[in-house]
């Protein structure tokens, strides 16, 4: 029994470099997506986004302003411009990101102890820099006037420590848990990755079981065999056991390697990961097989791919939070197990969760893949029982 799970993992791991396809898919794509998919994010945090400056007050408050706008590290003022329209036309052009709108009179408002807003107009189709450039002039803004604050109680009498804290009584510090740089390589690599794999192996698997289909050495096996139960279990755990083999090693590069490489963070031991992520390759290559016996062509995979990696992205939560979605859409999170695998993976390596803070996305995996062994275990030993027949049929012919 071990020796025929040998051979057939053997002759899996043949059909996987030998067939242009698969190979293009579980090795090919998994080191281009490696190199190549983190590279936009490297610089992580956004910096010196360019922005204008509409000054309508042109004064010593206005000006030192800008000077302090200019100083933080989100923010570039890039261009001082006369009116808004202009302003709209390098938005459009992408020369700048928005524009700061300093009204008439502000030092005037101010100083007359009136409030003087600050408008920005922001390009939001990019929210990213927009949530951070608005963040950042919020800021600005913000200490800007409590300064202004403080010296007029200041010069009103007002002892400095006690118009110190009437303007400002507590101070605030944001600590960015589990993603220190606060930067989005961070947060989207080590789910993406996981994405990945997830995958490269459904779609391997579902070819390499069109690839395989009426093969010498499986015909030749499942005659020799001569017992569909036997042969499907056999084949069914010869090639599983290639996958586990080969992803836990890709597994093992895309979350240990590349941590490494990429400077992510890594809170877990690696046999924890490890222990994790079996029932997940188990049952990603699983579904690909019961999938396969519902495609016939390389074409049907392609075009069935591509939107179910669209809905498995979605439902995982990296574009849109969970708690927000209805419940058809975490319904369709309980099938994939690329949903429960990326939110553990996320929580053992990024936040150096223990067992009872990711043990249900554990157990999911684990009752996914048996489900799906049953399922496949019987698709596959009904098509046994066909091959077996039409041999039979030839035979007598």
């Amino acid at each position: 029994m071990i020796k025929s799970l040998l051979l057939i993992s053997y002759d899996e791991l043949k059909r996987i470099f030998q067939t242009k396809a698969i190979v293009s898919v579980m090795f090919v794509g998994i080191f281009i997506y490696f190199i190549f998919y983190p590279q936009p994010y490297l610089h992580e945090a956004i910096r010196d986004v360019p922005i204008a400056v509409i000054d309508q007050d042109n004064t010593n408050y206005s000006r030192d302003l800008v000077r302090q706008l200019d100083a933080n590290k989100s923010i570039n003022i890039d261009l001082h411009i006369a009116d808004l329209e202009t302003a709209k036309k390098l938005i459009e052009e992408r020369k700048i990101y928005g524009v700061v709108l300093i009204p008439y009179r502000f030092q005037k408002n101010i100083l007359e102890g009136k409030t003087s807003p600050v408008s920005y107009y922001g390009d939001a189709s990019y929210i990213l820099i927009y949530s951070n450039v608005a963040t950042a002039i919020n800021t600005v803004a913000s200490n800007f006037g409590a300064k202004i604050s403080i010296s007029r109680k200041i010069a009103q009498g007002v002892d400095p420590a006690v118009a110190n804290n009437n303007v400002s009584p507590f101070n605030s510090q944001l600590i960015s848990l589990f993603n220190p740089q606060s930067g989005y390589a961070t947060y989207i690599i080590p789910a993406a990755f996981i994405l990945i794999l997830n995958q490269t192996l459904f779609i391997g698997s579902i070819l390499c079981r069109l690839f395989s289909k009426n093969s010498d050495f499986e015909i030749a096996f499942v005659n020799k065999q001569n017992h569909t139960v036997s042969s499907a279990l056999l084949l069914l755990s010869g090639k599983l056991l290639t996958y586990l083999v080969l992803y836990l090693i890709y597994f093992i590069i895309y979350t240990v390697f590349a941590n490494y490489w990429y400077d992510l963070p890594r809170l877990s031991h690696l046999s924890v990961s490890l222990l994790f992520i079996l029932p997940f390759i188990l049952s990603t290559s699983l579904l690909g097989k019961i999938v396969s016996h519902f495609v016939h062509t390389v074409s049907d995979v392609f075009c069935l791919i591509i939107p179910s990696s669209m809905i498995i992205f979605f439902v995982t939560g990296l574009s849109w939070p969970k708690e927000l979605m209805p419940p058809l859409f975490h319904f369709i999170g309980y099938i994939f197990p690329a949903v429960p695998a990326i939110v553990g993976s996320v929580k053992i390596n990024q936040m150096g969760a223990c067992f009872s803070e990711f043990s249900q996305q554990y157990w999911h995996l684990w009752i996914l893949t048996i489900v799906y062994f049953c399922i496949a275990f019987i698709l596959e030993k009904r098509y046994l029982q066909k091959v077996i027949a039409a041999h039979h049929v030839k035979e007598e012919n």
